[in-house]
């Protein structure tokens, strides 16, 4: 996490940081990613960098975070908008996260996370089910609150939360699949929808129970 110093910088300063830690992101990946280039590009010295992050991997997951906190906030309002339904609710997520990611500004520093993608990165990617949607709220309510159990094979809270992150994990690595295979948007939408299904309902065709008779 950046230090107190960073935070107490003018908005204009942690912008040009920011901003010039991004062009290096998008140009190369967090290992070939050069701490001289961010400082040059930012138009700081060294030293202050040091003063702001512990490395280049600490501003890396900085960034990360900025963005996982916008996926918290839109999976939390899809799963509102389809009334807490599990699979109607994650498959628009899914869409809009994908076409948020691959439609983004900031498509050169998406493109290198999911290229380069480790355990280490997709851990730091994850939404924190258990963390309010947004502080506005007055109520508090999370994404497991507005997620219904009623037809799932879940048995806690906890359960209904290694769902969501395997399938999170399964969404970032269709991403991943997207960008390796230089699939559209479309295409890789499609491709997740088509898992979720899966994992959903199941891949079996014969009847249980007529097999039993």
């Amino acid at each position: 996490m950046p230090t107190q110093t960073f935070f107490n910088l003018p908005e204009d300063k942690k912008k040009r940081l920011i901003a010039g830690a991004m062009k290096e992101f998008s140009a190369k990946s967090l290992n070939e990613a050069s701490i001289s280039n961010i400082v040059k590009n930012a138009k700081i010295s060294r030293g202050s960098f040091y003063q702001y992050f512990e490395d280049k991997k600490d501003l890396y997951f900085f960034l990360i975070g900025k963005f996982r906190y916008n996926y918290r906030n839109l999976m939390f309002k899809s799963f509102t908008e389809k009334d807490g339904d599990f699979y109607e609710g994650y498959k628009l997520f899914s869409e809009k996260y994908i076409k948020y990611i691959m439609e983004s500004e900031k498509f050169g520093f998406f493109e290198n996370m999911y290229l380069h993608m480790n355990y280490q990165i997709n851990q730091e990617a994850r939404v924190d089910f258990k963390q309010t949607s947004s502080h506005k709220l007055p109520d508090g309510k999370r994404i497991v609150d507005v997620v219904k159990r009623d037809n799932l094979k879940v048995t806690s809270e906890t359960e209904l939360i290694d769902v969501l992150k395997y399938i999170l994990s399964m969404l970032n690595d269709t991403i991943m699949e997207g960008f390796w295979e230089e699939l559209s948007v479309s295409e890789t939408q499609i491709l997740f929808s088509k898992r979720l299904e899966w994992i959903t309902y199941g891949i079996a065709i014969s009847d249980k129970k007529e097999e039993s008779e």
